[in-house]
């Protein structure tokens, strides 16, 4: 569907002041700085956005002048943490996960939320972890929490250096192959065989930080017979750039922004520039009391007058 059009939501811009943006360290966090800024002003031309935009230190913040315009950001957890809740409603809106404020960031928590909808709404019950060697503990945690606190079910097995062996026994083809094996030698003609894999499960989530290693194990789970099995991948950890034919010669689903913006899959530029798009575009409408649903870069968002919902997508 593309971006959302503000324009279609709005007859006029009822939000006269200015947008400060509080972002962090122009010198420690250069890279990042430059393509949220890009970002936030390739929104303001796009939305076609009138009001003034000033960039400050996240260090520096002034609440007093704060409250007179609108905040995007901060993005340090620290002081999201000291401020959130301090702000008007309607004024601010912070860019790491916040309770009282409206907030939208760059953490896992719309990815999982992401994955867990879609998997709720195809009713899927029981499902196949692969966790890396190199893979987050919180995340899986997180992940897995909320998983089982709705009664669901998974089977889960942990890989190292050489997976190869364990992707089999995982989806059941060792059995597979040891029962042919049994068949073959009692049988006096040849045998036609295609093993088999498992059917207690359809989808499988791989845990890793090294985008080498989810290509690995994902082309060992289609080497191994398991070509029907929706393969997926949470991709807050990753910082290199996506690989997009590995990716659709596995056909793997990343849960993750849009790679249709300027910056396609380069992970570490792409994300700071969907999230000052998205950063501007979610603070427009906030301002101007819009609510309802919101396609951006990074996410979906669905804005009420209590709370901020992201999404990511499912790429």
């Amino acid at each position: 569907m593309g971006i959302t059009k503000i324009e279609d939501y709005l007859e006029q811009n009822y939000y006269q002041n200015k947008f400060i943006v509080a972002s962090p360290d122009h010198i420690k966090f250069s890279e990042f700085n430059n393509f949220f800024q890009l970002g936030i002003l390739a929104a303001k031309n796009q939305l076609k956005i009138t009001n003034e935009i000033e960039f400050i230190n996240q260090e520096s913040l002034n609440l007093l002048e704060i409250n007179k315009n609108f905040l995007i950001g901060p993005i340090s957890n620290e002081i999201v943490s000291s401020i959130d809740g301090l702000l008007l409603k309607n004024r601010a809106l912070l860019l790491n996960d916040a309770e009282d404020n409206y907030s939208i960031s760059l953490s896992q928590k719309a990815q999982i939320f992401t994955l867990q909808n879609y998997l709720l709404n195809n009713k899927v019950k029981r499902i196949g972890f692969i966790e890396d060697e190199n893979s987050n503990a919180k995340q899986i945690k997180a992940f897995k929490s909320q998983w089982f606190n709705a009664n669901r079910e998974a089977v889960t097995i942990e890989v190292q250096s050489n997976p190869s062996n364990r992707i089999e026994n995982f989806l059941d083809v060792s059995e597979s192959n040891a029962r042919f094996s049994s068949i073959e030698e009692a049988s006096f003609s040849d045998v036609k065989f295609v093993p088999r894999t498992r059917k207690d499960f359809s989808q499988v989530v791989i845990f890793t930080e090294d985008l080498s290693r989810l290509y690995e194990i994902a082309s060992l789970i289609r080497f191994n017979y398991g070509l029907n099995y929706e393969i997926f991948s949470l991709t807050t950890n990753f910082n290199q750039k996506i690989d997009q034919n590995e990716v659709l010669l596995h056909d793997i689903k990343l849960i993750d922004h849009t790679y249709k913006n300027k910056f396609t899959s380069d992970l570490s530029k792409s994300r700071s520039y969907c999230l000052g798009f998205d950063a501007l575009l979610v603070s427009y409408a906030i301002a101007n009391n819009v609510k309802g649903e919101l396609r951006g870069l990074l996410g979906i968002y669905r804005i009420t007058s209590d709370e901020l919902v992201s999404k990511s997508y499912i790429n």
